[in-house]
């Protein structure tokens, strides 16, 4: 069925989407979703059996990412104002202000769910977060911007490793993946990249990076590291149709962990890799500007957020697109 377009729905589906797949609002409730608004500056909280507003709470300038702690505390981070907003989840109610020293770019919980780390769009900084006390353990300078005019964000989306020991950094201006080391506050390595990157997706076993990158010479594609090394095994650039941008954004593995789904926002579809023999094999047309997948419960179906096309649905048995919303 072909529903009326709402120009909100791409940002408040990729938002939803992205809270529901963190393990975020269902460990504290099994019907609440909270959806960032970026035009109203406010979060949602969203009843997901009625379907109907629960509660609008104030935020800083421009809400856009969110992070949960085990204790149900939501951290939302503010692209229009130097700021984080801290919501208590299980009583809807803002309960502090984390001020910040640039403006925050997107946030990560530690696997213990006890630090939070923080990226920003203006600087190369990352700030680590105390999640009891909502006060910052310390900021720390991890690069120099050689020239003052860079107009895309500086850092992207951080990623820690499942010990906690470490958090990998993307490095936009200086197109390298930094890896951080939290206990001894040092960068232990920087990895250089193609390219600008935006996301990493580790394997399901842990032993390879995805690094999804958002541009490079050739137009986009992933890098793949070794978790174990540091060193860049492969890099795999994706094949660009005529008219077709290169501008990765996200990523996701097929449940049997055969097939390696990329978004690429410059593009209309989902490209396919092959995760054996590392080659791509196929993409679904899905709509323009696909840019969030995610996975059903069920391990059927793939959804894909749209920038610019909407919600598609699409088999992932088939590798085929079944309609668009």
């Amino acid at each position: 069925m072909k529903k009326k377009n709402n120009p909100n729905l791409p940002t408040l589906i990729t938002l939803a989407i992205t809270l529901l797949m963190s393990k975020v609002t269902f460990a504290i409730e099994e019907r609440l979703a909270f959806v960032a608004s970026e035009g109203e500056n406010s979060v949602t909280v969203i009843d997901l059996i009625t379907e109907k507003t629960r509660k609008v709470l104030p935020t800083g300038k421009i809400p856009h990412a969110m992070a949960v702690s085990p204790e149900g505390k939501i951290f939302v981070n503010n692209q229009g104002s130097r700021d984080l907003t801290v919501i208590d989840a299980r009583r809807l109610t803002v309960i502090g202000t984390i001020p910040l020293p640039a403006i925050s770019f997107q946030l990560a919980i530690s696997p213990d769910g006890k630090t939070l780390a923080v990226v920003y769009k203006d600087e190369l900084k990352l700030s680590l977060v105390d999640v009891a006390s909502n006060t910052i353990i310390k900021t720390l300078d991890v690069g120099k911007t050689p020239y003052k005019d860079f107009r895309k964000p500086m850092m992207k989306h951080p990623f820690w490793t499942p010990d906690g020991r470490f958090v990998y950094l993307s490095d936009s201006v200086n197109k390298v993946l930094l890896k951080f080391d939290v206990y001894g506050g040092i960068i232990a390595k920087r990895i250089p990249l193609p390219g600008i990157n935006h996301y990493i997706h580790p394997s399901p076993d842990g032993a390879i990076l995805y690094a999804v990158n958002e541009t490079t010479k050739n137009g986009t594609g992933i890098t793949l590291i070794d978790r174990a090394t540091d060193t860049v095994i492969a890099n795999l650039p994706i094949p660009l149709a005529p008219g077709e941008k290169g501008k990765g954004h996200h990523s996701s593995f097929s449940p049997d962990n055969r097939h390696f789904f990329f978004s690429n926002l410059g593009a209309s579809g989902l490209h396919v890799l092959n995760v054996e023999n590392r080659k791509w094999i196929k993409v679904i047309r899905t709509g323009k500007g696909p840019g969030h997948p995610a996975i059903s419960r069920d391990g059927k179906y793939i959804f894909v957020v749209h920038h610019k096309d909407g919600l598609s649905v699409s088999s992932i048995e088939k590798n085929s697109n079944l309609s668009r919303i």
